[in-house]
């Protein structure tokens, strides 16, 4: 792991030699002191990289269904809209993400029971951490398991488990304690509205000076960022723009003069949070989006719908020219070619679409400052008159959301933007139009949870 290697470099040969075999360390040791403790957290990040989750797939699983890939037959029925409840891309992505939950859980109920070993700013600091990872990683399942937020009328339909502890043993894990039903949607979505509000108090601020600390683990700003998202996608629109702006505000972002840099250099100025990993780390040996999107490595996936149906994306728009990659018949994204220490996860231009679009959506005319935001993003990157005017209140929704589309392309939210805009999937490849609301557009609960806890209900039509 990137954040730990510096830790473990310089060690004396004989701490290393002298140190208790693996299975002789148990949860007590690794928060017996202070320094221990700092390692500790560095581990809950790693957990963050889980191979089958934000350390690779959990963002491709959006765009693989949004209708601007090609299906990649390496998925399965996944692409297809023809998952089972047994599928096993289905099964990984669950467990990929509980197993962070659970090292985010079982790092707070420790440093509960260890409390003052090391200051009590780095204390709430190593806390906030943790209620961050949660919270990202909550987004992430409930987005790929459940319906929009705005999919019932207040959100009581199923989302899920709101795994909120660990368990303190594996024997415990197999308690009926454990076994847990499905929050509704509108509970997830309050406890990831809890969490990151508690953390921002006690995150660091980012410094000017950018480093793996301000992008690898989580800011203020980074909390900020990821709340102001929460709550765009729940729809509250005036909150989503008042942490939007904070972030802006901040004057700590902006955007780089090329949209390949970030893709291209881990710490830049507009990379808000990253999931770091590195070279030798089973995301980038085997599931890392790079691998699966790079032509000259297994080239699962190529995107061709994207550039057919993407009429705002000008010849000389630098996403073009810069980030796709026409190899004969296929055109790839270029966007992950040099990604193999990290997961872009937020960048600034996310930020800057959120405000635009909260703006636009309470504001009964075309809000001006809405107009100027989108500008930001799409001046940047293309040669193309800027947006001036909009007629409608509508229309200028629909730019930002096609920006969004532009800008954000196989970062993981095309699939969710559609379906929180109860928009249809278009028809690609062999794949026919789907509805918004067809069962399938979410994953099944695995089966094999199903079977395990009985108070788990699996998603209708699986």
């Amino acid at each position: 792991m990137l954040l730990s290697a510096a830790l473990l470099t310089g060690l004396p040969a004989c701490e290393v030699l002298n140190q208790d075999p693996p299975a002789n360390f148990t949860v007590d040791d690794a928060f017996a002191t202070a320094d221990r403790i700092n390692k500790s957290i560095l581990g809950v990040y790693n957990d963050l990289q889980n191979a089958e989750f934000l350390g690779g797939r959990a963002l491709i699983y959006s765009d693989i269904r949004s209708g601007d890939t090609d299906v990649p037959s390496y998925f399965g029925n996944v692409g297809r809209f023809q998952m089972l409840s047994t599928d096993g891309f289905a099964q990984t992505a669950w467990q990929g993400g509980y197993r962070t939950i659970f090292g985010a859980n079982s790092f707070l109920q420790n440093i509960a029971l260890n409390s003052g070993k090391v200051s009590p700013a780095l204390e709430k600091q190593y806390i906030a951490e943790c209620k961050f990872i949660r919270a990202l990683t909550m987004w992430h399942l409930v987005n790929l398991f459940a319906q929009p937020y705005n999919f019932t009328a207040n959100a009581s339909h199923p989302g899920i488990v709101l795994q909120l502890t660990a368990p303190a043993s594996a024997a415990d894990a197999f308690d009926v304690s454990q076994r847990l039903p499905r929050a509704s949607v509108g509970e997830v979505y309050a406890q990831m509205e809890k969490d990151l509000t508690e953390a921002i108090a006690d995150l660091p601020a980012v410094t000017p000076a950018r480093s793996i600390q301000n992008v690898g683990r989580a800011t203020k700003e980074a909390g900020r960022a990821l709340l102001a998202r929460v709550y765009l996608y729940k729809g509250d629109y005036v909150k989503a723009a008042d942490f939007a702006g904070q972030v802006i505000t901040g004057n700590q972002y902006a955007l780089n003069p090329s949209p390949r840099d970030a893709f291209y250099t881990f710490t830049t100025k507009e990379s808000i949070f990253s999931v770091a990993f590195n070279s030798t780390d089973n995301p980038n040996t085997n599931n890392a989006i790079g691998q699966h999107y790079g032509p000259d490595r297994r080239a699962d996936i190529t995107v061709t719908p994207y550039v057919a149906s993407t009429g705002p994306l000008s010849a000389t728009d630098k996403r073009r020219t810069t980030l796709l990659d026409v190899r004969g018949a296929n055109t790839f994204t270029a966007k992950f070619y040099a990604v193999d220490n990290w997961v872009p996860v937020i960048r600034y231009p996310e930020i800057l679409l959120t405000r635009a679009e909260a703006l636009a959506q309470t504001s009964a005319t075309p809000s001006v400052e809405a107009i100027t935001l989108l500008n930001q993003v799409r001046t940047r990157s293309t040669t193309a008159v800027p947006v001036t005017s909009v007629a409608t209140q509508a229309g200028l929704i629909d730019a930002i959301l096609e920006e969004r589309r532009l800008e954000l392309a196989f970062e993981g939210f095309r699939l969710y933007d559609l379906l929180r805009y109860k928009r249809d999937i278009p028809a690609h490849g062999t794949v026919p139009l789907v509805k918004y609301n067809d069962p399938r557009v979410i994953f099944p609960i695995p089966d094999r949870d199903v079977q395990l806890n009985p108070l788990l209900k699996q998603n209708t039509g699986y």
